[in-house]
């Protein structure tokens, strides 16, 4: 069981799990082949493994979870309902390749940006469904107006 299953709140379910794309591996693969030579090669080669394997992308029912570290963990939250704007950064070469970044902006400065992800339209598409299934929070006024029956004309 990964930290997003550990994390889940009571009814929450993940939507949609991002992955890293391979052009991270093939980037540590160079390091080690090009480096391996050095100390550096095996270095980085070690540190983007560890990234690749202990990093998790999810989109939940609630909000967006990204985990990253092994034996020092960062991990970024941000509740749905508190996005506010969906930013794609995608190259030439990850347009081609299909990879790229997804930054969502939340209210006031929050920024929570994704790792290099395979797939990222469907990334932001899922968000979006996400986002439109979100129900407004009631407000005081709208509790009220419910509990009170409406009246007869009469």
């Amino acid at each position: 069981m990964g930290y997003i299953e550990r994390t889940l709140a009571p009814g929450e379910t993940v939507r949609f799990r991002a992955r890293l794309h391979w052009i991270l591996w093939l980037r540590a693969w160079a390091a080690l082949i090009v480096l391996g030579v050095l100390i550096v090669g095996i270095v980085i080669f070690v540190r983007d493994l560890i990234f690749m394997t202990t990093t998790e992308v999810a989109i939940t029912n609630r909000r967006l979870i990204k985990k990253t570290g092994w034996i020092s963990r960062q991990a970024s939250e941000l509740e749905l309902s508190s996005v506010e704007a969906v930013n794609l950064d995608q190259s030439v070469v990850g347009r081609l390749l299909d990879y790229g970044r997804v930054q969502i902006h939340g209210t006031g400065d929050d920024v929570w940006a994704s790792p290099l992800i395979a797939t990222p339209l469907r990334f932001r598409r899922e968000l979006e469904g996400a986002l439109s299934t979100l129900q407004p929070a009631p407000t005081p006024a709208s509790q009220a107006d419910a509990a009170t029956p409406p009246s007869r004309a009469g």
